[in-house]
């Protein structure tokens, strides 16, 4: 007969191990969620292998409806996501810690900056950084002619608009909500089901808790997929550029691409938390500023500044205009195709940065946090489309490369080559770029797949991270529907992705707003009721005070005479 035993296996998690036997793998498993959650993305992925033109018409008209007929919703979003911000703010509630009160942040702040700005921002910030200008330039907002003065002028600052303060607004209320019921109230699971639970209550553990659940995996894979299907394209195109691959081996260099990812991502999954995350996020961001120096000075270092200075100004004047342009006269292409997109992408990001970046920000007040991931967050997206952009910007406006021409005869891989072909020693530039975006993507992929794991874990306590296996599994199923969407190609694909998903978590953002707000109101309740109860005993303890004080005051009035 065998006996149960119970250990500690290597990821942390609690299991029963039958002698003979391994360990139950899913015993710590959320069962109502990640089976109904793989079941429906198996059906999601399997057609993008079986019919690829056929979904892609179908992906087409899906991005059209939901960009085109309920595009103001997302632009709504935002908007609420700043009002939560300022309120946050201007509010007493800035001050609380998320944790106890002899808590201390678990991380220094470099290491908890690099954390969150690579978490948020994968390979996509580099590609799209020399490229997005590019097509604003020749397809500019407010009915702008394509290539003229002011065309170029909101070219350079539109990207940093769409990844600047409005992207990271969006994180703050998961951010709050999961760190506050982890540290604050100690609830283990690090599901955002669990952040609504002031608003859900009891529903929160039932059905519509795992309707949420399932929301943030679908959000979260179709952020990071999104982030795959633009990255491992672009970089296939460099690898074989540098080693002279010929054209007719693109596709198998695209799944070497993904599979070295998951061998970067493996690794830190290996290290852990501590040891892979951070360190990966602390020599990314190294990485991305050497390039980013390079750049700068070996390109027209004068003019990216002059254009970043206008940048500054044009994004402070026309801020409340691009955060509420729907050009309801016009065609609403600009947009539907950008603007929408990414505030759909950045919902899709919203729970995974919740609760990686409330994961990481225990000891910390709500205002630090708050300000903290939206200035250094911002800053980073800023800068790079400053140089990123200026730099395409100036060799198309100098007639030195015509980028746009590129773009739309051979695609976004031929662009980024012909950019960094203008660079000193362009090959070693090319190698250079793709380590950038390797390890710039993998920290992401590692970051996303700690997040599902978590997600679909019971009771993972605020201390604890989620098991291995469950990690690597969800890095395998992005490269799935990575590679799903790279047969069906092009750009379109890959943001509808994200629009998709994004549009039902505008409802849980909802949510987690009206949650955080009962969550602090109902602690100053809880403060007000203890004091209450504190008063009767402070006067039950005032006679020992008055039968001093008559000697204190006699000695008191008699000094005075």
């Amino acid at each position: 007969m065998l006996s149960n035993t119970k250990s500690k296996t290597d990821d942390g998690t609690v299991g029963i191990i039958k002698e003979g036997h391994d360990v139950k793998l899913f015993e710590k498993i959320e069962k109502k969620v990640f089976i109904p959650a793989v079941v429906i993305l198996a059906v999601i992925i399997i057609p993008l292998y079986l019919a690829p033109e056929i979904s892609n018409q179908i992906i087409s008209s899906v991005f059209e409806f939901c960009t085109g007929r309920l595009g103001f919703l997302y632009l709504l979003a935002c908007l609420v996501s700043f009002g939560f911000l300022i309120w946050l703010t201007v509010s007493k509630h800035g001050n609380v810690k998320l944790g106890s009160a002899e808590d201390k942040p678990q991380y220094s702040n470099l290491s908890w900056i690099a954390m969150l700005f690579t978490a948020g921002v994968g390979t996509s910030i580099v590609i799209l950084g020399f490229l997005e200008p590019i097509y604003y330039v020749s397809g500019p907002p407010f009915d702008l002619e394509p290539f003229g003065k002011q065309a170029y002028e909101y070219a350079h600052m539109y990207g940093q608009f769409h990844w600047g303060l409005s992207a990271w607004a969006f994180y703050n209320p998961a951010i709050i909500a999961t760190a506050y019921m982890m540290f604050v109230r100690k609830k283990p699971g690090m599901r955002l089901s669990i952040a609504c639970e002031p608003v859900l209550k009891k529903h929160a553990k039932g059905f519509l808790g795992n309707v949420i659940d399932m929301l943030v995996i679908f959000g979260i894979v179709g952020s990071i997929s999104t982030s795959l299907g633009i990255g491992a394209p672009v970089l296939s195109v460099i690898i074989r550029e540098v080693f002279g691959i010929p054209q007719n081996y693109d596709f198998v260099v695209r799944i070497i691409v993904l599979i070295i990812w998951v061998c970067i991502f493996g690794t830190s999954v290996y290290l852990g938390l501590d040891k892979g995350i951070q360190k990966l996020s602390n020599i990314n961001v190294v990485m991305a500023f050497i390039f980013m120096a390079i750049v700068l000075f070996v390109g027209p270092t004068t003019d990216i500044f002059k254009m970043e200075v206008n940048s500054l100004g044009l994004y402070a004047s026309d801020f409340v205009k691009m955060s509420t342009y729907t050009d309801p006269f016009g065609s609403g292409k600009f947009t539907q195709e950008w603007t929408v997109f990414y505030w759909g992408w950045w919902l899709a990001f919203m729970p995974m940065m919740g609760m990686f970046v409330g994961r990481i920000s225990r000891g910390r007040t709500i205002r630090n946090v708050v300000w903290g991931q939206l200035i250094w967050g911002s800053l980073g997206c800023c800068v790079s489309f400053m140089i990123f952009g200026g730099y395409s910007l100036f060799l198309q406006e100098t007639g030195r490369v015509d980028l746009a021409s590129i773009l739309q005869s051979e695609g976004q891989s031929a662009a980024i080559v012909a950019i960094l072909q203008t660079l000193p020693m362009p090959k070693l530039m090319m190698i250079f770029l793709c380590l950038v975006c390797f390890v710039y993507l993998a920290t992401t992929i590692d970051s996303c797949a700690y997040v599902l794991a978590g997600t679909t874990m019971k009771r993972l306590k605020g201390d604890e991270e989620p098991a291995r296996w469950n990690r690597i599994f969800w890095a395998i199923l992005f490269c799935l529907l990575s590679i799903g969407l790279m047969l069906i190609g092009g750009l379109e694909a890959v943001k509808t992705i994200s629009v998709l998903t994004g549009l039902p978590l505008i409802a849980v953002l909802i949510l987690l707003i009206i949650s955080v707000k009962k969550m602090l109101t109902g602690e100053d309740k809880r403060k007000k009721a203890e004091n209450a109860e504190n008063e009767p005993q402070e006067k039950a303890d005032s006679p020992e005070i008055e039968k001093i004080s008559p000697g204190v005051a006699c000695k008191t009035e008699k000094d005075s005479l």
